[in-house]
Parts: structure tokens; C-alpha cells; sequence
């Protein structure tokens, strides 16, 4: 599959979803999202492809917009399927490892969350792990921290690969967990308290706004990155009922 491929199943969402472009990235490429459901109180924001070699989820999160599109679900769900646009077009192109944006930051640890305090941050551009110049430093960190602040939703969840893990408790809370052992159940991933993380889109969400968000690690440990589109239909299978089930958990516990 190449980029454009890959962009052009992105784009075309807007035939079958509301849609609005919430940011831009380092090279002007804009960022989406794409909206399902009703625009009442419990709102839920779901990215992918926040690490460019992690564009598979970029791919679950297109087919997951077009399954909710049909459904009727207890609220609404952003979909953002690509945060990361120049870094999956350096992935996919180029440099299949690379993982941060096109000025080598890795946006994953950019956030205003205990920045820079991670086990694996680095301090010098590279492609992985480097936590910018400053907290949100990066146009694409910027977009969701806006996007975030403006629907203020009442859970995020962040699509990763892989290891089939649903990490959560950067601030603990037992409805976090409880919500990462629904999710567990219904992908049969395991649920993990999250450790050594610091500057993530799902840190900043629990830390700055106290709602459940979490990070779902998608494809078995034993595939190598990247995870390409013949495994999508098993990683589909098991998260095709995960946007329904969390907003269904918004309306019905406290």
C-alpha cells in the first residue's frame, strides 16, 4: 500500500461522515477528523497513527468510521485516523521504522503530561522518542490539545501497535480501569497500568481534562512494525465493537 492509497481511503470519510480539518502538520497537510452519532454531552475522541510506522491503525480507524456510520450509538465519536500525516508519508515511503513527524519529534511524548520525564525519552532529534524542544512544540500536538479543549469528550482512546494491550491509570482511577477491562474483554487484550510513560496524547487527556483515556496497542507482539493491511481484518474483528461499547459506558456509569 502506498501513502496516497493510504490518504485517499482517508478522505473519502467525508462522503459518509461530518467532517473538519483541526489542524495542520509540520509540511501542511491537514489533519481530520471525521464525526459518527449524535453531537449530545458524551462525546469520545479516537486517534490513530500518531507514530508514523503505526499507520495500521490509521487503516482500523477508517473502517471503524465506516461501521459506526451505520450504527446507532449513545452519543458521537471524532474519529482523527491520521495525526501524523508526514511521518506515515516518511514511513511508508522511505524509512519504515520512523515513528515522529517531519522535524524528527517524536509527537507522542510532546505533551504537556510530566514532559520529558519518560524512560525512553531522548533529548536530540532522531526518528523516536525525541520529546521536542518544548511541551507541544509541534503543530499536530497543538491540533489534538485544541481539538481536545474545544469538545472537552468524556473518554479518549489512542490506537497504537502493537502487543494487544489496552494501557491506562496515567493518573489512577477506578472507572479507567474498569473501562480498560471492558475494553480487554471485548478485543482480548490485556489490560495494563500504564508505567515509565510520560508526554502522550492519552497522559495529557487524563491529566488535563480527568476523563478516562486510554492507549490500545494493536497486533500481536510477534508481528514486525509495520504491521501491514493483511493483518487489518483480525485487528478489525476485534476492535469492531470498541466505539460503541465505550460511549454505551459513558451513558450508563457514573
Amino acid at each position: 500500500m502506498t501513502f496516497q492509497e493510504l490518504w485517499t481511503r482517508v478522505e473519502a470519510l467525508s462522503q459518509i461522515s461530518d467532517t473538519q480539518t483541526i489542524g495542520q502538520s509540520v509540511e501542511g497537510r491537514p489533519i481530520h477528523a471525521f464525526h459518527v452519532g449524535d453531537y449530545g454531552p458524551n462525546q469520545v475522541i479516537i486517534t490513530g497513527a500518531i507514530h508514523a510506522r503505526e499507520w495500521i491503525t490509521a487503516l482500523l480507524l477508517v473502517e471503524l468510521v465506516k461501521i459506526c456510520a451505520d450504527l446507532e450509538i449513545n452519543g458521537g465519536v471524532y474519529f482523527v485516523p491520521v495525526v501524523n500525516p508526514d511521518g506515515v508519508k516518511i514511513a511508508m515511503e522511505s524509512e519504515p521504522l520512523y515513528k515522529a513527524n517531519a522535524r524528527m519529534v517524536d509527537l507522542n511524548v510532546n505533551f504537556d503530561a510530566e514532559w520529558g520525564t519518560g524512560a525512553q525519552n531522548i533529548r536530540t532529534p532522531g526518528p523516536a522518542n525525541y520529546i521536542g524542544p518544548y511541551p507541544e512544540s509541534e503543530p499536530e500536538t497543538r491540533a489534538l490539545v485544541d481539538f481536545a479543549n474545544k469538545i472537552r469528550p468524556k473518554a479518549a482512546l489512542a490506537y497504537h501497535s502493537k502487543g494487544e494491550v489496552v494501557y491506562y491509570g496515567f493518573v489512577p482511577r477506578k472507572r479507567d480501569a474498569r473501562i480498560a477491562r471492558m475494553i480487554g474483554r471485548i478485543t482480548g487484550y490485556k489490560p495494563v497500568r500504564t508505567k515509565n510513560s510520560a508526554g502522550g496524547y492519552a497522559d495529557w487527556v487524563s491529566l488535563h481534562l480527568g476523563v478516562p483515556a486510554l492507549t490500545i496497542e494493536v497486533g500481536h507482539d510477534s508481528i514486525p512494525h509495520p504491521i501491514g493491511p493483511e493483518h487489518l481484518p483480525k485487528i478489525l474483528a476485534q476492535n469492531i465493537d470498541v466505539p460503541k461499547a465505550i460511549t454505551q459506558m459513558l451513558t450508563t456509569t457514573p
